[in-house]
């Protein structure tokens, strides 16, 4: 089967929705599969090109904001229009110009054309779609999708008010490569934290992602500098535009107990070498480092919003949630979490079985296989 994914940005620009898009793309080229990323053009970077053995064509791409990715569509869809008939299946990955392209520039009728919401809340799909113009527009464009694949259920709630309960929904949830992103013990672990240079006799509590205001780093900041438990330090990976206040903040009273990593694409290890992880995002879909995070059997602390809520649920078997914007909550339980090594290897337990059942990528890759089948046929 022959496979285009079209994703508005792809390495070495890993957020979530390149992940996720790059990990099924890698997946099945693995079982035999022809995928195609399109996605866009970036300085030093090559038209055609090989990430992971997975095939890259990008566009070209002119000026900032709206014209830069007016353009984008332009070129991509241009492109898909040319070579578009040796796909079956066209997957893109957000409901804005990756899907305007998937659509626009359809050829063939047999080809199923396959949509993904990314996000739900302020920062989802659905509200940055309300918040352009033409917005009509861009829902009677959407309607003509084949299929809506969702990761949540606050997506499909979102998806049905605005309109595009009349296009299939089919649930797939993101996936997590678990041979690479597994549980460490011990010696091994000690290990991995002094090649990194990290500190090896403290409880390393871990942020990753995109330092900016969706992920809420600073409600971490806050609770931070209330965490009394001296043995724990902070580690964020990643990197944005709120580093340097954070760093300043940061820096009164706790800042022998905080690490900046910055941009890594070594984010296993990181995660791998951590006692606890903690998400303090303002909205989410299917974060991956949650899933990523169960699948090393490390305890996850992250915000009550419906896509952490759906992964982790509300009982605290596989991980805990805090109210958002409390940061007095946030630090109690990661304060809870840090003085308990049996209580962090129970959730860890839990949390990686979990991961196996309903969560490995090569479960995931084929509910997509079964998917794209069911078309084809």
């Amino acid at each position: 089967m022959n496979i285009c994914f079209v994703v508005a940005n792809f390495w070495p620009g890993w957020g979530g929705t390149e992940r996720q898009c790059q990990l099924l793309a890698r997946t099945l080229t693995q079982r035999g599969h022809g995928v195609v990323v399109l996605t866009r053009r970036r300085q030093g970077l090559r038209a055609d090109d090989w990430v992971d053995g997975v095939a890259v064509r990008r566009t070209a791409v002119l000026g900032g904001g709206t014209l830069r990715s007016l353009a984008w569509m332009l070129t991509a869809t241009a492109w898909l229009r040319r070579h578009g008939r040796q796909f079956q299946v066209v997957q893109c990955y957000q409901l804005l110009s990756p899907s305007y392209v998937g659509l626009l520039g359809r050829r063939t009728r047999p080809q199923a054309t396959i949509l993904r919401a990314e996000c739900s809340g302020s920062y989802g799909d659905v509200a940055e779609m309300t918040r352009l113009p033409l917005t009509g527009l861009r829902r009677r464009l959407l309607r003509h999708a084949d299929a809506l694949v969702t990761i949540s259920q606050a997506i499909e709630v979102e998806l049905a008010e605005f309109g595009l309960d009349s296009v299939p929904f089919h649930r797939i949830p993101n996936g997590v490569d678990c041979s690479a992103f597994s549980p460490v013990r011990g010696e091994e672990r000690a290990a991995l934290r002094s090649h990194l240079g990290l500190p090896e006799d403290r409880v390393l509590c871990a942020f990753v992602g995109r330092l900016v205001p969706q992920k809420d780093p600073d409600l971490l900041a806050e609770a931070w500098l209330r965490v009394s438990h001296p043995g724990a330090h902070l580690m964020l990976v990643g990197d944005g535009p709120l580093r340097p206040k954070l760093e300043a903040r940061l820096t009164v009273g706790g800042r022998r107990r905080v690490t900046f990593v910055g941009a890594t694409s070594n984010v296993a290890s990181y995660m791998r070498a951590s006692d606890l992880v903690i998400l303090p995002s303002q909205a989410e879909g299917m974060p991956c480092v949650v899933l990523e995070a169960m699948a090393c059997g490390i305890p996850v602390v992250a915000t009550d919003v419906p896509g952490n809520r759906e992964v982790l649920g509300e009982e605290g078997r596989v991980g805990l949630l805090v109210p958002g914007g409390d940061p007095s909550a946030l630090a109690e339980a990661v304060v809870t979490l840090a003085t308990s090594s049996a209580l962090r290897q129970k959730i860890g337990v839990s949390a990686r079985a979990v991961i196996l059942e309903r969560f490995d990528i090569q479960r995931v890759a084929t509910q997509y296989l079964s998917l794209y089948s069911s078309f084809l046929s």
